[in-house]
């Protein structure tokens, strides 16, 4: 068996034949075994975590592969990376009746989850701030209080478009704001999530701020999902539920900023109430990702030593590793004598039962 010399920034790290051999062992054709291996998972577990890459075909078309065989398996319900105003827009709102919908779902892949499932259900929960379009939100919440005057200010403030600098005025209007009328949609208040918004970007607009900001958008995430699964009716509560968030979200522990804490309070919160918890990250080895208007470099090898590694060890172009395998084998390695190489390998057997290697992503068109 060949070694291989992975370099990242000026390091240099080879990795073992034991863990090249649990590499080797231990990854599957995505289009073949390794869709088997996720629906094995889905199957045997309650939650099935999947943290994606943004702006790919590939995670849509994975879904639409997985998604009709999951819902067969129980799963009723895909809490996403989206505002619950945005979710309700999708799943309620015909197209061309309503605003556009900018973000990480199309309508279209929304239509392709609701091909299962009976007429009126609600399967998208959005588990989110509103980070694309929170100027919609205003303009709803004054329409339900045409009198109100601070938000009609809101209104003039963002008549052509929302900008991250106008926050904390906007925030300020909106908890001075007098009407009464609000709106649920998705289970979630509408005034409620463009205050939690406004309040996040505030934060965001503040360089001291930032971590602030992160730790109240994560705060807001584990909130929704809670609120859906209160409103979800008697008929579904063994129902299981599928995340669909970016990769960053949904590490199992902390990931390495510490804060990016949701799929681990997921994992906990599945413990406390004796369910089961799989979740699998993708990421890219190639290509390119388009969102909302900006077409980026999907290349993630120079990231991570791990990347490197698997990118280079992947025999098919969608290579499903299974890592839990390589993290009982990492964990037998006392901590001290481990290289840098094992130690970035091991970030990621714990914090991941799975990653996907995509070796070309293609990017979504709008």
């Amino acid at each position: 068996m060949g070694v291989t010399t992975i370099d990242l920034r000026g390091q240099t790290a080879q990795p073992d034949t034991a863990v090249l051999a649990v590499l080797t062992d231990d990854q599957f054709d995505l289009a073949g075994h390794g869709r088997d291996l996720l629906l094995a998972e889905a199957k045997s577990n309650d939650f099935f975590l999947l943290g994606e890459l943004h702006g790919d075909n590939e995670i849509p078309e994975l879904l639409n592969v997985l998604w009709p065989r999951m819902w067969e398996q129980g799963y009723r319900h895909i809490a996403a990376e989206i505002s619950p105003w945005a979710a309700y827009q999708l799943e309620s709102v015909p197209a061309g009746k309503g605003p556009e919908i900018l973000g990480l779902w199309t309508r279209q892949q929304t239509e392709n989850v609701y091909i299962p499932a009976a007429r009126g259900a609600n399967i998208l929960w959005g588990c989110d701030m509103e980070e694309v379009q929170p100027q919609l939100l205003i303009r709803e919440l004054a329409n339900l209080n045409p009198d109100d005057p601070d938000l009609r200010r809101m209104v003039e403030l963002t008549k052509d478009g929302y900008r991250r600098e106008l926050a904390p005025d906007l925030l300020s209007l909106a908890k001075n704001s007098t009407g009464k009328r609000d709106e649920v949609l998705n289970d979630v208040s509408l005034r409620q999530n463009l205050l939690a918004t406004l309040e996040i970007e505030k934060n965001r607009s503040n360089t001291d701020a930032k971590m602030i900001a992160q730790n109240e958008r994560e705060l807001l995430m584990k909130q929704q999902f809670l609120a859906h699964l209160r409103h979800r009716p008697q008929s579904e509560a063994a129902s299981k539920v599928m995340f669909r968030f970016g990769r960053n979200h949904l590490h199992r522990g902390y990931d390495a900023r510490g804060i990016s804490t949701l799929g681990n309070f997921v994992a906990e919160f599945a413990i406390a109430n004796s369910q089961k918890v799989f979740n699998v990250g993708a990421f890219g080895a190639g290509g390119q990702e388009s969102l909302l208007g900006k077409t980026f470099d999907a290349d993630e090898r120079s990231d991570e030593l791990a990347f490197a590694l698997l990118a280079d060890k992947a025999k098919y172009p969608a290579t499903l590793y299974d890592l839990r395998p390589l993290r009982q084998l990492l964990h037998r390695i006392p901590q001290g004598k481990r290289s840098t190489l094992q130690n970035n390998l091991l970030y990621w057997a714990d914090s991941y039962d799975a990653l996907i290697c995509y070796k070309n992503v293609t990017p979504l068109k709008p």
